[in-house]
C-alpha cells in the first residue's frame, strides 16, 4: 500500500488531525500558530497538521496522567489520543512520500493558557483542540491542491466535529444544531 493510501486509510479511521490554516484569531495564545505561520501548499499544510497532532498527543497524554479524569473520561481520552497517534504516523509517512521532512515533536507544549485543575478544565482544553482542528480542516479543504488530501480533510473534519460533540456533552453543554454554532470557548 502506498504511503498516501496509508495516510488516507488512517484518516478514515477517525479522530483529530489539525491543519493549522484556520487557527488564526485563536483565544489561547502560544498554542496555535500565528497568521504569519500559516502553511501554504500541500506539504506545508500537512506539516502544520502534524505539528498540531503532536500538540494534541501531548495534551491528551498530560490529561491522562493528571489524575483529574474519571474512568470513563480517561477511556475516551485514550481513544482520542490513539487516533492522534495513528494520524501522526500517517501524516509523517505521507510527508516523506511527497519528498518532505516531517516536523519533529517538542518535548513539551505551553498549555499555560488553560488552567487544568479539574476534569472540566481538561475537557475544555480537549474541546478547544478538537474544534480548532475541525476549523483547520475546513480551511484545508480549500487549500489542498491534491484531491485525495482534500477528500481526507473533509472526512476528518466530520470526525473532529464528532469528537467535539462528545466533549460538549461531557461538559453538559446543549447540543448545537449546526457546526457553525459550536463555540469551543463557551
Amino acid at each position: 500500500m502506498s504511503d498516501r493510501r496509508l495516510f488516507l486509510s488512517a484518516l478514515l479511521g477517525g479522530a483529530a488531525v489539525a491543519a493549522s490554516g484556520s487557527l488564526v484569531g485563536c483565544a489561547k495564545p502560544g498554542i496555535i500558530p500565528s497568521r504569519d505561520a500559516r502553511p501554504t501548499g500541500d506539504l506545508s499544510i500537512l506539516n502544520g497538521a502534524l505539528v498540531l497532532e503532536h500538540t494534541a498527543i501531548y495534551a491528551y497524554g498530560l490529561a491522562g496522567g493528571s489524575g483529574l479524569l474519571s474512568k470513563g473520561v480517561l477511556a475516551v481520552g485514550g481513544t482520542f489520543k490513539g487516533s492522534h497517534e495513528s494520524h501522526r504516523e500517517a501524516l509523517s509517512a505521507t510527508i516523506r512520500s511527497l519528498g518532505g521532512s516531517p516536523a519533529d515533536p517538542k518535548k513539551d507544549y505551553d498549555l499555560s493558557a488553560f488552567e487544568l485543575k479539574t476534569e472540566a478544565d481538561v475537557l475544555r482544553l480537549a474541546l478547544f483542540l478538537e474544534m480548532r482542528a475541525a476549523r483547520a480542516y475546513q480551511s484545508a479543504i480549500s487549500q489542498f491542491k491534491t484531491k485525495s488530501l482534500l477528500e481526507a480533510a473533509a472526512r476528518i473534519m466530520g470526525d473532529e466535529v464528532s469528537h467535539a460533540t462528545i466533549l460538549r456533552a461531557a461538559l453538559g453543554k446543549a447540543p448545537a444544531g449546526f457546526y457553525s454554532q459550536i463555540d469551543e470557548m463557551e
